[in-house]
């Protein structure tokens, strides 16, 4: 599944084409890959915890051997709706961003860490009236990992309710999201005068409107108890205000201002997992099968985000760009009895492989029986 996922394949469904594919069976460990029948029906063998305590586990390892992946300040949250065109099926409606309206989606949800962009944590099979509660999960999730929270958490307004934020502040979470405007909160700022609002430069490359002005005040929201800091952003573009709320009161105005500002990217991720690993291509209407898939997906990024950190000048590549200029290229697979050898004919972008080191050494492969393999490098 990890192979099908690397190159790009759309749906388990759709791997006929590749069933005599020697290639994608040695990585495996395997002469052939299996059929798709058996590919199609191999997740209804795993259980909802079975799938949980897999992630943790697999997080708590790319935590050791990556940790540069995962020592970011702020974690992104993201809910993101895959749309479902089935009949037969027990999904809700909610609004999908993709299809530009309300139909029968799996609901799920997504953490990124925002320094190096790589997904901390995935789930699916979240109803409606669950979602506002789906922060609780993943704090309770990220202690198991981590050990502690101490990353600032950055969600939008529609994550959660004001009542989970002012749990969170009583349990020590320190986050950063948006308020719900009204026309009434609007009409107030606007009145202020502008002896008021401060002047506010955002060093974003490519953003339009990089000086904003600001206010700050202390707020009580309904149904809490703790006040919050609420920082009032206009002239940045939109007709109204945006107003951002916070409970972390050592981070500087301007810092939570730039943080919010790349909330952009966990939805850029997400566009990423659509587009090249086919996230929004359901593959199968029961939520344990979506949810087989998204762990197989968010495996497959993380891979190909550590692959691009030794290709200079690519470091920030996207996957599909990894894909086509590095990965997706012509070869012959030599086995001698003891040790594989792989012929990459040589293309444009070639000269960058070569100069990585470990692709120049004897890879050992513990689930080939540690046979080696060794890259040559062909006319």
């Amino acid at each position: 599944m990890l192979a099908l996922k690397l190159i790009g394949n759309q749906r388990l469904s759709q791997m006929d084409q590749y069933d005599h594919e020697p290639g994608l069976g040695i990585f495996a460990g395997l002469n052939l890959i299996p059929k798709s029948t058996y590919m199609c029906t191999y997740s209804c063998r795993t259980s909802e915890s079975m799938l949980y305590e897999f992630q943790e586990r697999l997080i708590k390892h790319f935590k050791v051997i990556y940790p540069d992946f995962y020592d970011g300040d702020y974690i992104n949250l993201d809910f993101h709706s895959i749309p479902h065109y089935g009949d037969e099926s027990n999904m809700e409606k909610l609004w999908c961003g993709s299809r530009g309206k309300s139909m029968k989606v799996a609901n799920t949800v997504f953490a990124q860490d925002s320094k190096s962009n790589a997904i901390l944590y995935t789930r699916s099979d979240i109803l409606r009236r669950e979602e506002s509660k789906e922060i609780k999960k993943f704090i309770t999730y990220w202690k198991k990992v981590n050990g502690s929270i101490d990353e600032t958490l950055v969600f939008d307004c529609r994550f959660t309710k004001y009542k989970v934020l002012d749990e969170l502040t009583d349990d020590g979470i320190k986050f950063i999201t948006l308020r719900k405007r009204s026309q009434k909160i609007v009409n107030k700022v606007l009145e202020l005068s502008d002896n008021n609002w401060t002047r506010v430069n955002l060093p974003i490359k490519k953003r339009k409107y990089k000086n904003v002005s600001v206010f700050e005040e202390r707020v009580t929201l309904k149904d809490c108890k703790n006040s919050f800091r609420q920082i009032v952003v206009k002239k940045h573009g939109r007709k109204n205000p945006t107003f951002i709320i916070a409970n972390n009161e050592k981070i500087k105005l301007s810092e939570i201002l730039l943080v919010y500002a790349k909330r952009w990217h966990i939805e850029n991720k997400i566009s990423e997992l659509v587009s090249f690993f086919n996230l929004n291509a359901l593959s199968s209407p029961l939520m344990i099968r979506i949810h087989f898939d998204i762990l197989w997906t968010f495996i497959a990024d993380t891979l190909y985000h550590r692959f691009s950190k030794d290709l200079r000048r690519f470091e920030n590549a996207l996957a599909p760009t990894i894909f086509r200029k590095f990965v997706n290229m012509p070869g012959k697979i030599v086995y001698t009895g003891d040790k594989f050898y792989v012929k990459i004919r040589k293309r444009a972008h070639t000269p960058i492989l070569m100069s990585v080191d470990k692709l120049n050494r004897p890879i050992q492969v513990p689930w080939l029986n540690n046979k080696t393999i060794q890259i040559i490098w062909t006319p």
